[in-house]
């Protein structure tokens, strides 16, 4: 018997080596996937609404967004793909084909089809509920590649009616520790292998707030260490890859919800940064925007601003000044004649890190340190 062999990403995902990983996740684990939130509007099936993960901001409420950006059009949606740069749009809820969402629903996946070409992918999350042969079709006609259901025992035989269209076939469900959930997991996995689906995404069970009385009232528990991962859910997840993979030929890949946190997030963050980086401003590996901002008295940064011109020859493009503030390069503001003489000029100087965002409503400044300060504590020596 052949040797089976799990593979760990750098994203710290799992999967059997020479089964790969469905193409969705390839694009989200590089950043390069914009998520379509339809709306919070779903069923509430039993087996999920009672750990569903949706902030009550989202949930039930008619919100669409774009990654995290609300929009309210379709060019909207389009604007955020082309900001970072996407290859693909995955689209989730809520339940994108619940009888409210259907129509707009294909809609969205007809509409940036054309308008991006048939090589952009588009996947679909489902429970699959109402799902039938006539969904199908239309899906697949829209232009969907991929589809990922999250199903209830009763609903299984809905995934069969995918399988016949030009789309990839699979389920995405969370492992949730329990010898009676492991077991019914273990069983969904060989039913999705004997129907011929193409995938399976096993993701960790996930400890937030909205959930958090309930999962507690179950008797889970968060793991050490972390904010969101639920205790034993990644080494059962492992347990079943090993066990199951020289039993059945589907792929299947483990998802933690670092990866999703973490590097997912990160890598469309830097996308985004390198799209709307002003030229002062400075990408880090994290996808946050560095730059110093200089601050005081009106009459103490005019004075200021023109030293910067006239006696430091700093170009003017790199530079930016509103009579509030005075926004430069950090690398030029931790250099100790720079230090020494925005003492003199009675001025403060900050270096400012924030989200990649320019609405108000979405960009944070998460740390704001003043320079001598940030110099010491990421060891530039000023040379």
């Amino acid at each position: 018997m052949k040797k089976i062999k799990i593979v760990k990403t750098k994203a710290e995902t799992s999967y059997i080596k020479g089964r790969s990983i469905p193409k969705g996740c390839k694009y989200c684990l590089k950043g390069s996937k914009v998520v379509l939130f339809l709306n919070g509007i779903c069923q509430k099936p039993d087996h999920c609404s009672w750990y569903c993960p949706i902030s009550e901001e989202r949930r039930g409420k008619d919100l669409t967004f774009a990654d995290e950006i609300e929009i309210n059009t379709k060019e909207e949606i389009l604007y955020e793909i082309d900001l970072i740069n996407a290859q693909g749009m995955s689209i989730t809820g809520g339940e994108p084909l619940s009888e409210l969402n259907l129509e707009k629903t294909i809609d969205y996946i007809r509409y940036i089809k054309t308008k991006k070409g048939n090589k952009f992918h588009i996947h679909l999350y489902t429970n699959g509920m109402n799902f039938n042969e006539n969904i199908a079709k239309r899906l697949s006609l829209a232009g969907l590649d991929e589809i990922r259901f999250h199903p209830g025992k009763k609903d299984w035989a809905n995934i069969k009616k995918a399988l016949k269209q030009q789309m990839q076939v699979g389920a995405e469900v969370p492992v949730i520790p329990g010898d009676e959930n492991i077991k019914y997991l273990e069983k969904f996995i060989r039913y999705l292998d004997n129907i011929g689906a193409d995938f399976i995404n096993l993701n960790e069970f996930e400890f937030c707030f909205s959930n958090s009385n309930s999962l507690k009232q179950r008797g889970f528990y968060l793991k050490e260490n972390s904010m969101a991962a639920v205790v034993d859910s990644k080494e059962i997840a492992i347990n079943l890859i090993q066990k199951l993979s020289s039993e059945v030929s589907l792929k299947m890949h483990f998802c933690p919800i670092r990866a999703k946190d973490y590097y997912q997030l990160k890598n469309r963050y830097i996308r985004r940064a390198k799209s709307i980086k002003l030229p002062y401003e400075v990408v880090t590996e994290e996808g946050l925007i560095l730059y110093t901002q200089i601050e005081g008295e009106e009459k103490e940064l005019d004075k200021f601003y023109e030293f910067l011109l006239s006696d430091l020859k700093i170009h003017e493009k790199i530079l930016s000044y509103d009579k509030k503030n005075i926004k430069m390069p950090f690398y030029i503001s931790i250099e100790e004649h720079f230090i020494s003489t925005l003492k003199n000029f009675n001025l403060k100087g900050y270096v400012i890190e924030m989200t990649p965002f320019r609405q108000i409503k979405y960009k944070q400044v998460t740390e704001k340190t003043p320079i001598k300060v940030f110099k010491k504590e990421y060891g530039f020596n000023g040379n």
